[in-house]
């Protein structure tokens, strides 16, 4: 069975006018092309066919040669003279040799069918006529775009100069707009992680702020060792999506320090890491992202998990996130389950240099550490009496350095007595700095939340001083 007929344009079906002086012709041809996809119209004789003519644009007229009055060669003559577009069809039901020749000579007909026609050929050849009266205004329409190009490209050349400016300026007029509009969405895009990463991190049991930690840490870091932007991109979602794997572990992985989760279940908790990039994997844009969360805990030497790659072979984002992920859990105890204090976070560090961290890595993080700090440029150093010391398994000692401690953004639910409050702002505007907040100051936190409607930005210092 042959598809639908083709519309000549884009728009609208075609449009098919039947000239035929015998009532059931008409009426089997109506019925004929009754399921297509086109516009039909029936005439009984060469006048009338004239007539809706004069009415309606028509694609196709198929006209019966022997009428009375007007013959088809005539009739076609006419359409020919007034719709030169329309394609012309000859319907004949005798051998009349002379007259199909005036219908070619004074129709200019496209074909013709013989009576009685097989309604296959018949519709094959009406999609056929179709089909070249669209590529003959496909034709005629890239004609003139050519021509209107040439006409353009013509008046260009004459005021080539002037054309050139303003062009230039058009365009970067646009590429300006363009560049905001990828920034805003870029914004949006970065926003949107920040609120998913808080939004992991309401489930009980997983540090608030910390991933923020790490994200901006390990981007420092990452900008310490030459990363290309994309990389540094990736690095910075993964951070902040580090923990999204820890939202399937049970409440007491999630509790108990990393120290004292039973062996049985070390691996259980380890493969948040492979669960983070499953989760992350349908999206292309956080696919770099999910390659460095899933080999989080790759170490060094070849010990880690859950793939034992060693060295170069772990990405360098995931080396990064390693030392700074392990530098913020030990501050805040969820490695022993008792804060360290700086100094000694960044022994525990470097006595595990070249085992399970990059030897790159732990320097530019420290270096990081120095910086943020705003100390002098000699208060970490490796000395080299301590660093032959350290490979004997000695700690590097650094407890006389003054690294400041980290502060992490937290939400107010999860406030509690004791805590070390860096500031407190309400609408951009501060409430508390630099305290150790109680139960009134929290009370009162919480009062002030509820009066104006809008949550408080909490910043808090982790580890000991």
């Amino acid at each position: 069975m042959l598809t639908d007929l083709p519309t000549v344009t884009n728009d609208e079906p075609a449009a098919i006018l039947f000239v035929d002086d015998e009532a059931n012709v008409l009426k089997a041809l109506r019925r004929l092309f009754h399921h297509e996809a086109c516009l039909t119209y029936f005439a009984s004789s060469g006048a009338e066919g004239l007539e809706i003519l004069q009415q309606y644009p028509v694609d196709l007229v198929i006209s019966d040669m022997r009428m009375p009055e007007m013959n088809g060669a005539e009739f076609l003559a006419q359409v020919f003279t007034q719709w030169p577009d329309t394609i012309r069809i000859l319907l004949t039901g005798y051998a009349d040799l002379q007259s199909t020749i005036d219908a070619v000579n004074k129709g200019r007909i496209y074909n013709y069918c013989n009576k009685p026609w097989n309604d296959e050929e018949l519709k094959l050849l009406v999609r056929n006529a179709l089909e070249q009266k669209r590529l003959r205004e496909e034709r005629d329409r890239l004609s003139e775009l050519v021509h209107q190009q040439n006409k353009e490209l013509k008046e260009l050349n004459e005021h080539l100069e002037e054309k050139v400016e303003q062009r230039t300026e058009q365009l970067k007029n646009t590429m300006q707009h363009l560049d905001q509009a990828n920034n805003n969405l870029k914004k949006q895009y970065i926003d949107s992680i920040k609120a998913f990463s808080r939004i992991i991190e309401m489930r009980p049991g997983i540090k608030s702020g910390q991933s923020k930690y790490i994200a901006e840490k390990s981007l420092l870091v990452a900008r310490k060792l030459g990363m290309s932007t994309e990389e540094k991109q990736n690095i910075f979602y993964a951070g902040l999506l580090i923990q999204i794997g820890k939202m399937s572990l049970q409440d007491s992985l999630l509790s108990e320090p990393y120290y004292s989760i039973p062996l049985a279940d070390i691996r259980r908790y380890l493969n948040h890491a492979v669960e983070g990039e499953t989760l992350l994997k349908g999206l292309t844009q956080l696919k770099g992202a999910s390659i460095f969360i899933r080999h989080q805990y790759e170490r060094y030497d070849g010990s880690g998990f859950p793939d034992s790659l060693a060295k170069q072979k772990i990405p360098l984002g995931s080396r990064i996130l390693s030392v700074v992920g392990d530098y913020i859990s030990y501050l805040e105890g969820a490695m022993t389950g008792e804060a360290m204090s700086v100094s000694a976070t960044i022994n525990q560090l470097m006595s595990r240099k070249e085992s399970y961290y990059d030897p790159e890595v732990i320097d530019a993080f420290i270096q990081v550490l120095r910086e943020d700090a705003d100390v002098e440029e000699d208060i970490i150093v490796e000395k080299p009496s301590l660093e032959k010391s350290w490979r004997n398994s000695r700690l590097f000692d650094v407890s006389n350095t003054t690294v400041e401690r980290p502060v992490v953004e937290i939400s107010w639910i999860q406030l509690k007595p004791g805590m070390e409050i860096e500031s407190v702002y309400f609408e951009g505007k501060p409430y508390i700095r630099n305290c150790v907040i109680d139960h009134k100051t929290i009370s009162n936190i919480n009062s002030l939340r509820e009066n104006t409607g809008k949550n408080p930005v909490i910043k808090i210092r982790v580890g000991k001083k």
